[in-house]
């Protein structure tokens, strides 16, 4: 398996129709697949996803770490705000 590193989600970064799994013990992935890739946390690099498909880790996907619970996303593009900002143009 390749390792790939997940990143953390920057402030103000919000999955449009997303949500966020949480890791409930340390020592288990998330997710199981049967791709090539494992996704490690960014701060502690814990496996967060085993043997998954790219096509499966998109922007949408967010875990939250067991271990140091930091919120990583897949995604290298940045995810758009769900809503405008207050007190921008209409």
């Amino acid at each position: 398996m390749v390792l790939r590193t997940m990143r953390a989600v920057r402030p103000g970064e919000v999955p449009i129709d997303g949500g966020t799994a949480v890791q409930d013990h340390p020592d288990r992935p998330v997710f199981r697949g049967n791709g090539e890739f494992d996704y490690a946390c960014v701060q502690c690099g814990n496996v967060l996803a085993a043997g998954m498909d790219p096509a499966y880790m998109t922007r949408r996907v967010r875990v939250r770490c067991g271990r140091c619970g930091t919120v990583n996303i897949a995604a290298e593009i940045s995810v758009a705000p769900a809503r405008r900002q207050r007190g921008g143009p209409r």
